[in-house]
């Protein structure tokens, strides 16, 4: 199961403008993995996920698992 990346708000203060420019693409695209926001932006997936990591302690995002089958896959 993938982890999911959303985006909650700005933070007070953001140092860094790789925070906001992670932040402005989450809020503009909705939720992406960390692989999948790191490809787009050009950044490395380390610096990307410990980034994400900083931004989720400020409350600026959140973290949620996305299962591989929704609700639907396993109706009859």
């Amino acid at each position: 199961m993938p982890y999911f990346w959303r985006f909650k708000k700005f933070p007070e203060s953001t140092a860094d403008p790789r925070q906001l420019r992670i932040l402005t693409f989450l809020r503009s695209n909705g939720p992406h993995t960390s692989n999948e926001i790191a490809r787009t932006l050009g950044y490395p997936v380390k610096f990307t996920r410990k980034t994400l990591q900083t931004l989720r302690r400020m409350g600026a995002v959140e973290v949620y698992l996305k299962p591989s089958k929704s609700l639907e896959d396993y109706g009859e």
